[in-house]
């Protein structure tokens, strides 16, 4: 064969490689852009479902909480929070992280156990601090969850002027007495 020949053979060879090699390139970059999107799109529809439901959630024990702090709460008012809370852990609990849900259904189970053990009798003081601070941690994991304690504020209040200070510590002093008397 010809030296003349040898040439546009090997240069098409190495042109059919060359363009073999960018075509899987391209591809692969192209299909790691995809993963990417979708998982940007993922990320974006759980954050919004866990912005529908645990407001929800909140709410609830926020409210249960009032009724321990300022009333007299009756194992009746914790049998209708806890279907309440069940309903929600049946709509909503799916989208919980790992740790979030072993407090969850933690705080299920105790529920359970707990109104089992004081069906016929009042639920004692210190059952219902317990509850209440339990239901403040979960409070705490789901605000966690929906970045409301990593995401940075529009703006931010002047802590260290000397009147909000002023406030800030008569506010501490007055509520020493039912912090005293949840534990902390």
């Amino acid at each position: 064969m010809k030296p003349e020949l040898w040439i546009p053979i090997v240069s098409g060879l190495i042109t059919l490689l060359a363009s073999f090699f960018v075509a899987i390139y391209q591809a692969r970059t192209e299909f790691r852009k995809l993963t990417r999107q979708l998982e940007q799109k993922y990320t974006t529809s759980l954050f919004d479902k866990r912005l529908e439901g645990y407001p929800i959630l909140f709410k609830a024990l926020n409210d249960l909480n009032n009724v321990i702090e300022y009333g007299s709460p009756t194992n009746q008012q914790l049998v209708e929070f806890q279907k309440q809370y069940d309903s929600w852990i049946s709509s909503y609990a799916i989208f919980l992280t790992r740790s979030t849900a072993k407090v969850v259904w933690g705080y299920h189970h105790y529920l359970i156990d707990l109104l089992e053990q004081y069906r016929d009798t009042p639920l004692p003081q210190e059952r219902w601090a317990e509850i209440r601070n339990v239901q403040i941690v979960i409070g705490k994991f789901l605000r966690a969850e929906i970045g409301v304690f990593d995401t940075i504020a529009a703006g931010s209040p002047e802590l260290e002027k000397p009147y909000v200070r002023a406030i800030i510590d008569k506010l501490y002093q007055s509520s020493k007495k039912t912090r005293s008397r949840f534990g902390y």
